[in-house]
């Protein structure tokens, strides 16, 4: 007897078509962010680069972005949802090190989300700031290879990397490791502590562990994947190792 589906069972499965709208999605956010990569400065407001965002997607023909772009400096990285401000960025800072950069933000084509996640440091990182984006990425990584095993069960996937970051830097990481992506940015299936949903072949998930320590900054690196019958497929294309955070 075969099992009854639910709408967001049967939605979670893109088809060639929506997958080709999510790829595509993220092609143009990729050259978004290599753009605004170009355009930071010293002194400029996280304000300023968020609109510069928005707009460089409308000369890329989008107008419709997945959610209003997360731009932040500093400490405010720490905010794992913080809205763009007055906040200008600086080279040096008081307390020494690099000002951290975190960019967060999607576009959609034909209705489809895209979704990723960069961190960059405005100079020299300090050994702390260097440790905690590798922590973060090793996170990732670990998951990824759960993914690439098979793995199925999102509580699993979402396990490994939360052990690996609670043993780095305790109770910090307070939101689940990804989500589905497809006609909305926060689809069905999710990678909770609790959940569980077991992932389907075929859909489009984002994998996007981090580190926020209040008034230092914080980490994050999301890539979206897609869930194939043996393991996955990176749909994000743009550099996350160390070398390339530092700008």
């Amino acid at each position: 007897m075969k099992k009854t589906k639910l709408i967001h069972e049967v939605r979670a499965v893109k088809s060639k078509k929506e997958l080709a709208n999510i790829v595509k999605a993220q092609r143009i956010s990729e050259k978004v962010l290599q753009k605004t990569i170009e355009k930071l400065r010293d002194g400029v407001t996280e304000l300023e680069i968020a609109n510069f965002i928005k707009k460089t997607h409308l000369r890329h023909g989008v107008n419709v972005l997945s959610f209003p772009p997360i731009v932040s400096f500093g400490k405010n990285t720490a905010n794992i949802h913080h809205n763009p401000g007055k906040t200008k960025l600086k080279k040096f800072t008081r307390r020494g090190g690099a000002d951290i950069i975190m960019f967060d933000f999607g576009c959609t084509i034909n209705h489809y989300c895209s979704d990723m996640t960069r961190t960059y440091f405005w100079g020299k990182p300090t050994a702390k700031q260097k440790k905690v984006y590798q922590v973060v990425l090793e996170a990732q990584n670990r998951a990824l290879a759960k993914l690439s095993k098979g793995e199925k069960k999102a509580k699993v996937v979402d396990r490994v990397a939360r052990s690996f970051l609670a043993k780095k830097f305790k109770n910090n990481f307070k939101h689940g490791l990804g989500h589905g992506v497809g006609t909305v940015i926060h689809e069905w299936p999710n990678f909770k502590p609790k959940s569980e949903d077991i992932i389907p072949v075929g859909c489009v998930m984002t994998i996007e562990p981090g580190i926020y320590l209040k008034g230092f900054g914080g980490v994050r690196i999301e890539d979206m994947v897609l869930i194939t019958k043996n393991g996955y497929k990176n749909l994000t294309n743009f550099p996350k190792n160390l070398n390339s955070a530092i700008l």
